[in-house]
């Protein structure tokens, strides 16, 4: 369990890398002001972290990452949190069967079959397997804690279609900066021509261009 939590965590400090690489066409930062989001699944990611054990467990788990440009040149980049609550709930239920199926292939290798399982894991744990893993699983992971660790804020400049982002008490780098495009309720964020291909992949099944909507 302690390997799933720090993944989430890492998982959601990449995910400020949003936020303090320079992101950027309007001609106008007030076009930016506002609450975008962009819906992210992170089955990619977590795929990749939690290893061989867990090649056959494939489960969505969205995030809308939200930015909000403040008129006085402010932003707070941050997960909607009702949403993924619902998402991590209902994913955790599956990563949870998951589990509790390999834990059963675990005790059939050693000659127990599920029901001798469920008796010999309740008599030394005091529950069934899957209330036992939620509870371990709940004891290591506060998704709370896990939205507050990923939440940032910072400034922001607008020249042209360029927007340049500071993180919190850094200063602004002109060399660092997206090309910004807002066109009715979308706002799309492009590499600077010229820049690294290398660059454009975020987070896996997360690269440029990205494209935000309006949220308010």
């Amino acid at each position: 369990m302690k390997k799933v939590s720090k993944m989430l965590v890492v998982l959601l400090a990449l995910v400020m890398a949003l936020s303090i690489s320079g992101c950027g066409g309007s001609d106008s930062g007030k076009d930016l002001v506002g609450t975008w989001s962009l819906d992210y699944d992170l089955a990619d990611l977590l795929a990749g972290e939690m290893g061989e054990d867990f090649e056959g467990f494939s489960a969505p788990l969205m995030m809308s990452i939200c930015f909000e440009f403040k008129e006085d040149n402010t932003f707070r980049m941050y997960g909607e949190p009702e949403s993924f609550k619902t998402n991590y709930s209902a994913w955790l239920d599956e990563f949870l069967a998951f589990a509790t199926e390999m834990m059963y292939t675990e005790f059939s290798n050693q000659g127990l079959d599920k029901d001798a399982a469920d008796a010999a894991f309740q008599e030394s744990y005091g529950s069934g397997i899957t209330d036992y893993l939620r509870e371990t699983f709940e004891a290591e992971v506060n998704v709370d804690d896990l939205l507050n660790e990923m939440a940032t804020s910072g400034k922001y400049e607008a020249k042209g279609n360029k927007l340049y982002m500071a993180e919190e008490g850094t200063e602004i780098d002109k060399n660092a900066y997206d090309v910004f495009t807002v066109s009715g309720d979308s706002l799309k964020l492009e590499l600077p021509s010229g820049a690294d291909p290398s660059q454009g992949e975020i987070l896996p099944g997360l690269e440029y261009p990205l494209e935000f909507k309006k949220a308010n």
